[in-house]
């Protein structure tokens, strides 16, 4: 047992010394100011993707934000993919401009797959570069009035993709909706800030990205569960840069249930595991090959790694042995299965310190961000105490997620908020008079 515990001890000191150099990442996203890309010297051509599944209800909002951009609106061309439709996703993006396609296989509904056939048709009728890259978003995001603005300035840089700031329209809707908002918020500070202040490559997360069309050519080719996980840690091992956009805001629905909460967040595990299984050689690989994007491999490495799976299955496993070897040494065996019993106030300890700690990152997280948060101070301050319960499940849900077959499944979008609501609410809590400056 002693031999395990060793390991163990030499494991976890191992592991935190390769990844040290997040504390200069902690701390320089918390001080540093929002990168600022010069003007653009062209105005780029950009296809908008968008994928959709019954998004009727949602989808109008974020194209009348696409036709409130403040960007030369005859260099645009909105594509969507009415996958499995069976409402009128698809009659009402056609009568606000946009070129719909439709789709039915059931048997293969996924965003990943869609957005495969997608570009196939794209490739079929105009050309994959007919554009100079492309705009990827869901049904239910809303863009700020300069987001494409933004976003031209970052790709006309040299940017190979370009993420954009992820906000949330339905923050305060309640504490789960909130936890997703603080958990985008807290990507932005502790990983695409510093990411893009020491010119690394930074994640992709959901929607929100321009992607050269230049990367395209051979079709979208990132169908697993988690297509933007996969997209991202192939593109870094490839050498391609992914910068990250502070000034380029959109804004997500985020769930506000338990159920589909867990549903996502199982599929969340269940493709990062398949990711990390499908790519870790590749990064490593890269860590030694490729010359200008080497660090990035070796971010993204530790970035996909399940440490906090590996670290919960390893504690099982040696509370298990620990549990049959003092049954099978003590005198007494039945008073052994009182043991496990006995580690409980060390494990509820545990918890608050974790708990605790969570709360403190949460802190400083909406410090830092907060006036892109529409939300009353008490309801924050409520939120962020309750935002260690989002965290700490994700261990659990990671484990189960090994044991289930997780299939995609879309999220049903209901909140309808047009981006002048926003603006408005933004205005009424103090906020930037308008979402496009930052």
């Amino acid at each position: 047992m002693e031999l395990l515990q060793k390991i163990g001890s030499v494991l976890a000191v191992v592991y935190s010394i390769l990844i040290a150099y997040r504390i200069v990442f902690y701390i320089t996203g918390f001080f540093t100011k929002a990168k600022i890309y010069p003007a653009a010297r062209k105005n780029h051509t950009y296809g908008v993707v968008i994928a959709a599944r019954n998004e009727e209800r949602v989808i109008g909002h974020l194209l009348d934000s696409i036709a409130l951009q403040d960007y030369d609106h005859s260099l645009l061309r909105v594509f969507v993919v009415a996958d499995n439709c069976t409402d009128g996703t698809a009659r009402l993006c056609r009568e606000k401009g946009a070129v719909v396609y439709e789709r039915h296989e059931p048997d293969k509904a996924r965003k990943g797959w869609a957005l495969e056939w997608l570009f196939r048709q794209i490739d079929r009728d105009y050309g994959i570069d007919s554009v100079d890259a492309y705009l990827f978003f869901d049904a239910d995001n809303l863009l700020a009035r300069d987001f494409i603005t933004q976003i031209n300035r970052a790709f006309d840089a040299g940017g190979d993709i370009v993420v954009g700031y992820r906000n949330t329209k339905n923050f305060d809707t309640n504490f789960i909706s909130a936890a997703y908002g603080i958990h985008f918020y807290d990507a932005t500070v502790f990983m695409h800030r510093p990411r893009a202040f020491f010119r690394q490559s930074t994640h992709i997360a959901g929607t929100g990205y321009a992607m050269s069309s230049r990367l395209l050519r051979d079709g979208w080719r990132w169908t697993c569960l988690t297509e933007d996980t996969q997209l991202c840690l192939s593109s870094v091992a490839e050498g391609v840069k992914i910068d990250f956009c502070e000034g380029a805001e959109f804004f997500d629905e985020q769930p506000y249930s338990v159920d589909v909460m867990l549903r996502q967040r199982l599929r969340w595990a269940k493709g990062r595991l398949a990711c990390f299984f499908l790519l870790f050689p590749r990064l490593l690989r890269g860590i030694f090959t490729c010359r200008e994007r080497r660090f990035s491999c070796y971010d993204m490495l530790f970035y996909i790694l399940p440490y906090s799976l590996i670290s919960a299955l390893a504690s099982l496993l040696y509370a298990a042995v620990m549990f049959v070897s003092r049954l099978l040494t003590a005198e007494a065996p039945l008073a052994a299965l009182s043991a496990p019993f006995a580690a409980v106030p060390g494990l509820l300890s545990a918890l608050a310190v974790s708990w605790l700690g969570i709360v403190a990152e949460g802190a400083v997280v909406v410090l830092r961000e907060r006036r892109h948060i529409r939300c009353s101070t008490g309801r924050l301050l409520l939120y962020v105490l309750l935002w260690p319960v989002f965290s700490l499940t994700g261990v659990p849900v990671s484990i189960v997620s090994l044991f289930m077959r997780v299939r995609w499944k879309p999220i049903r979008h209901d909140r309808a908020i047009a981006l002048a609501e926003l603006e408005t609410a933004g205005r009424g809590t103090g906020n930037r008079e308008k979402l496009g400056n930052l």
